[in-house]
């Protein structure tokens, strides 16, 4: 099978081919590993680059995106496919990349996958005239609606029919248990001393509650701190018992994870948080850390086994819970199907 992937290069802060990252490169990889020819068009807003490798197997092409280039990028996106001769066309990453994505899969005659990893509609750049009907055309004319999570599944299903759950997973070769003393001892950070972490976008909606929920925290435990790595938007981290390390590149995660005590979703309830299904407990899981996430968007079901693990989307619901996991530090094992071997394999 002969596979035509059109998506964005950057996505949720990090670089699709350089950090290796998420679904729009392990489904990728998963269905090179079981013999499909794989080509992502991966469209690049940040510079003018047109760029042609192969990793892994899976060939790239990146499309510049730049207000220079920005006027012929649907004509070199059908340009692409036509030459790659796919069997299938998939789209990811927004509105008008489905859009795009759908008028070349009818001009070719090929069937035509939209995955929504998120709920596009309620990104900044959907507040553009005519995104959303992009969207909801381009959803309700696929063949087949990938959804990374059940409110999502649940919110298209008035658009389209046939809708496919598929979570976003994790890299078990990357992210894996490691002893907390070495973690600490590698990142240079104090043995006695309590870490809670979050490692993500640090914004209004993702970050403020986990930080007034430490202060409160800290009158019971002066050794607490907090642990932040991720893209910093409006959020002040400028106090001494915070350490934010700054976006870092994938592969150093998994030992921020394994250094913590606790670990966190803190995620406000918003409309684009509901429908969210963030790599972060699979990654978090997969270390076998404690975790506390707010209850919304999939975080209820996810923990059901581990109720501590579960909060109100409130500071103090935050600090109680995180309170009762450095007390009991409850687990839970990894679920394998969100390998992305696994996840990638089901899909193929």
């Amino acid at each position: 099978m002969r596979i035509s992937l059109i998506c964005k290069r950057f996505y949720t802060n990090k670089d699709l081919i350089k950090d290796r990252f998420g679904r729009l490169y392990h489904l990728p990889r998963q269905w090179v590993t079981q013999g499909a020819e794989v080509w992502v068009n991966a469209i690049d807003y940040r510079n003018d680059n047109c760029d042609e490798l192969t990793v892994e197997g899976i060939h790239f092409q990146t499309t510049p995106a730049t207000l220079a280039n920005i006027l012929p990028l649907p004509y070199s996106l059908y340009r692409h496919c036509q030459r790659v001769k796919p069997d299938i066309i998939l789209a990811s990453g927004d509105s008008h990349i489905g859009f795009m994505a759908l008028l070349i899969a009818k001009k070719l005659n090929v069937p035509f996958v939209f995955d929504v990893y998120d709920y596009y509609p309620a990104l900044k750049g959907n507040r553009i005239p005519g995104m959303k009907t992009m969207f909801r055309y381009a959803v309700q004319r696929a063949d087949l609606v990938l959804c990374a999570s059940e409110p999502l599944m649940n919110r298209l299903a008035s658009l389209n029919d046939n809708r496919l759950l598929v979570e976003n997973g994790v890299d078990t070769s990357l992210f894996a248990p490691l002893e907390m003393s070495q973690a600490r001892k590698a990142l240079r950070l104090g043995q006695e001393n309590i870490f809670i972490g979050y490692f993500g976008s640090i914004n209004e909606a993702r970050g403020p509650l986990l930080i007034k929920a430490c202060r409160m925290l800290r009158k019971d435990y002066p050794a607490l701190h907090l642990l932040l790595a991720g893209k910093l938007d409006g959020v002040d981290v400028n106090e001494p018992w915070i350490r934010y390390l700054g976006e870092l590149p994938q592969r150093d995660i998994p030992m921020l994870i394994n250094a913590c005590n606790v670990v966190t979703i803190p995620y406000a309830d918003t409309p684009f948080n509901r429908m969210c299904g963030a790599c972060k407990s699979a990654e978090y899981l997969a270390c076998g850390k404690p975790v506390v996430a707010t209850n919304v968007s999939v975080h209820p079901m996810v923990f059901t086994d581990a109720p501590s693990s579960v909060c109100s989307p409130t500071s103090e619901s935050m600090a109680e819970s995180i309170h009762q996991q450095l007390t009991v530090g409850k687990c839970l094992a990894f679920p394998r199907h969100l390998a992305w071997t696994v996840i990638g394999h089901n899909l193929y």
